[in-house]
């Protein structure tokens, strides 16, 4: 008995740091080479999109002294290890998820600067400033989620030729919309800014219709993903009351048939969240225009 719970909890703690973290268990596949995971970042990369100023090793070590705290506090609490350790692991998990929204938002707001900032594009081009001029002005007067990105543009093209400043951002930013926004501006560079005016204009149209119709789905989902972090979440939360306010829930929950009803609970916890975010995920658009080091 005790040998089949330490294996379920073993399986729900595995599928739980997966899931919080972002690398949730994908399908074997025994046939064929294994898909190319093409919009894949680093992970200091994930962190500097995120607005984290930290080092991998400093953020994991973070997240790591909160679970530990965690467990330390609601062992203290209820006595009992497994009460204590899964919601640990979740609270653990937490700086991943508040950065992965973070990044989420930056991300998004980004993208939706994009329409905005390509008709401000178009007007300095037909104002008759040169491309350099016009990307050097957005960082001045251009939205405000992309003021950084072309402040940055200025900065390295004192040092870089236009060319290698935006490719520059381009990788930074590493995102579809911006990878298909740079390659044009990129064209410009070369060919000159008046045979790319309307493909620009034409961009921007298409871009803000992208944003309007990923927009409608994620809040058509809201409703259910709040439901679903709310099963998730509840069950820990009356167990951990029970635990503390009455000895006999106590008592059941430190011996191995408690750790069992925990871990068997976790995993289906567990797996069931794993599900509904699977259903309710959009499908990711592949970056095309990928820099010359990662082209296979």
């Amino acid at each position: 008995m005790r040998l089949l719970a330490a294996s379920f909890a073993a399986v729900f703690a595995y599928l739980a740091v997966g899931f919080l973290i972002g690398y949730s268990p994908t399908k074997l596949s025994f046939r064929g080479a294994p898909r190319r995971r093409r919009n894949k970042v680093s992970r200091q990369q994930w962190l500097l999109q995120a607005g984290a100023r930290v080092s991998v090793r400093q953020f994991w070590a973070t997240s790591g002294a909160v679970g530990a705290l965690t467990f330390v506090i609601l062992f203290a609490l209820t006595g009992a290890v497994p009460v204590a350790l899964f919601p640990a692991v979740a609270v653990g998990a937490l700086p991943r998820a508040y950065y992965g929204r973070e990044r989420a938002k930056r991300g998004r707001a980004q993208m939706e600067a994009w329409p905005d900032a390509l008709r401000n594009l178009v007007a300095s081009l037909n104002a008759t400033l040169s491309l350099h001029q016009a990307l050097v002005a957005l960082g001045h007067s251009g939205p405000t989620a992309l003021r950084p990105v072309f402040i940055r543009y200025a900065q390295l093209s004192r040092t870089l030729d236009a060319r290698a400043a935006l490719e520059a951002i381009r990788d930074e930013l590493a995102d579809p919309v911006s990878d298909r926004v740079i390659e044009v501006l990129l064209l410009a560079t070369e060919q000159g800014p008046t045979i790319v005016l309307d493909v620009l204009a034409d961009l921007a149209r298409s871009t803000t219709a992208d944003l309007a119709l990923a927009e409608r789905i994620e809040t058509a989902q809201m409703e259910q993903k709040l439901n679903a972090k709310a099963v998730f979440v509840l069950p820990y939360f009356i167990l951990i009351v029970l635990c503390v306010s009455a000895a006999e829930f106590r008592g059941f929950y430190q011996t191995g048939g408690g750790l069992l009803v925990v871990a068997v609970g976790g995993a289906m916890s567990t797996a069931g969240m794993v599900m509904i975010n699977r259903l309710g995920r959009q499908p990711a658009e592949d970056r095309l225009f990928l820099p010359a080091g990662e082209r296979r």
